[in-house]
């Protein structure tokens, strides 16, 4: 049984119950921010979260062995989500400027 540590009788969370913790209160910090915001792309709300993801992961690296490898495998689908984005506001821009 794996137990979370405990410091002078205080309880503290594992790195992965701090790391799922900090993506939803900083993902639902960004929802709320961005409603003020009249973005009506979903794009924006797409890319900020993919950012996110990659500073959060970053800052609570390293996993254990599974959950490292189940991070990856999803670091590399957003990766790629967010290449396709930029690639199409870069072809929006470019055709946009020729028209």
């Amino acid at each position: 049984m794996r137990s979370s540590v405990k410091i002078a009788g205080a309880k503290y969370l594992r790195i992965t119950e701090r790391y799922l913790l900090s993506v939803t209160i900083t993902y639902a910090f960004t929802i709320f921010a961005l409603s003020f915001y009249t973005a009506s792309g979903l794009d924006l709300y797409v890319s900020l979260f993919i950012v996110e993801f990659f500073i959060l992961t970053l800052l609570h690296s390293p996993f254990n062995g599974k959950t490292q490898r189940i991070v990856n495998f999803t670091g590399y689908g957003l990766f790629a989500v967010f290449v396709a984005i930029v690639a199409l506001k870069v072809l929006q821009i470019l055709v946009g400027s020729l028209v």
